[in-house]
């Protein structure tokens, strides 16, 4: 019983921390429903301009940028939970603004479930 109530202490600690790091679990990238969706409601509408419709970095918006938005076709070293904390917060000194809500105009924010989501479209650039 003992041993039962230490590993949901323990359970219960590593949840609330990744709570508290505004980490949830990450999406399904098997879920080829969930992934299109989002490919049509989000990354098409807030991400190609600049990142490209084949992730190469090469979107009409990207045109001038410094530093230029980066291409996943040969994949990143950024962790998920990098790509998370960009996708949510922006990222300094470029022009990649963040999603979340307050950082994004109202009406425009992206939820945690869908940055998650992006994460997987992020890796499935790679070629």
């Amino acid at each position: 019983m003992k041993r039962l109530k230490k590993s949901i202490t323990i359970v219960a600690v590593a949840l609330s921390m990744s709570l508290a790091t505004g980490i949830v679990a990450a999406a399904d990238c098997d879920d080829e429903d969930a992934v299109k969706t989002v490919q049509k409601k989000i990354y098409k509408k807030k991400c190609k301009k600049c990142h490209g419709k084949k992730g190469n970095g090469k979107g009409p918006g990207a045109k001038g940028m410094d530093p230029a938005p980066p291409s996943w076709v040969a994949g990143t070293d950024k962790s998920d939970a990098d790509l998370y904390k960009i996708i949510m917060e922006g990222s300094k000194d470029t022009e990649m603004k963040g999603w979340a809500a307050g950082t994004a105009k109202k009406g425009k924010e992206v939820s945690e479930d869908d940055a998650h989501t992006l994460i997987c479209i992020i890796r499935n650039f790679k070629k």
